[in-house]
């Protein structure tokens, strides 16, 4: 048995395509076959990534997976790492929108429901989402990493604090405030051992993580 088979795919993960940060991007891609060529290498890197160590993927690799030419890669990217990075920024970008469409379009009154699909989101994301487990879960992550997950999860805490005092009623302040951030952090790290681990089956960490939200959050 597959302890950790893969979730159903959430339907706001339908359609999407690794987009890469510019910052990341030795040149910007304008023409449209630039563009896909970037694609071509962001979703090899990404696949690699799944398949070996990180430490062990090469440009040339790379660029064979792509079906690019060698000075193709350095002609958009200076270094592997960058890629890695592009790649890994992308991942953050677009978990970060996923959880804006899905707060923006909600018009649920369950909190428990609102819990559940948050979570559902992230563990379709991590399952479906080439590399995200290898650079996300599994790997280290540098300091700019950190600095980028802060900013998503600060984004999803606000997101869920404007929710929980429009939609479902809760006082706004300090003690909301600290109750989110702290069932945030924690629900990371839990997440990240559901994943790592082979102990349990993953769908029951994860309802176990759910319950234990529905407890620290919903309790006014």
């Amino acid at each position: 048995m597959n302890r950790n088979a893969a979730a159903p795919l959430h339907p706001l993960l339908a359609a999407t395509q690794i987009e890469p940060p510019l910052s990341a991007v030795r040149r910007s891609p304008i023409q449209g076959r630039s563009q896909d060529k970037v694609q071509r290498i962001l979703a090899a890197t990404a696949m690699l990534a799944d398949t070996m160590p990180l430490e062990s993927i090469t440009m040339m690799q790379i660029a064979e997976a792509a079906e690019a030419s060698f000075s193709s890669i350095y002609r958009f990217f200076p270094s592997k790492d960058a890629i890695l990075e592009a790649v890994a920024m992308s991942h953050l970008e677009r978990l970060q929108k996923l959880y804006e469409i899905y707060f923006a379009s909600a018009t649920l009154d369950d909190g428990g429901k609102i819990i559940d699909d948050a979570i559902d989101v992230y563990v379709a994301f991590a399952s479906r989402e080439p590399g995200f487990r290898s650079l996300w879960i599994n790997a280290s992550p540098n300091a700019e990493y950190f600095r980028r997950t802060h900013n998503v999860s600060d984004t999803a805490i606000q997101l869920a604090r404007a929710y929980a005092v429009s939609k479902l009623g809760f006082q706004d302040g300090a003690a909301l405030e600290i109750r989110l951030a702290v069932a945030s952090n924690a629900a990371a790290h839990i997440l990240r051992y559901a994943f790592n681990q082979t102990e349990f089956p993953l769908d029951q960490v994860v309802a176990e993580l759910k319950r234990w939200l529905r407890t620290a959050l919903l309790s006014k």
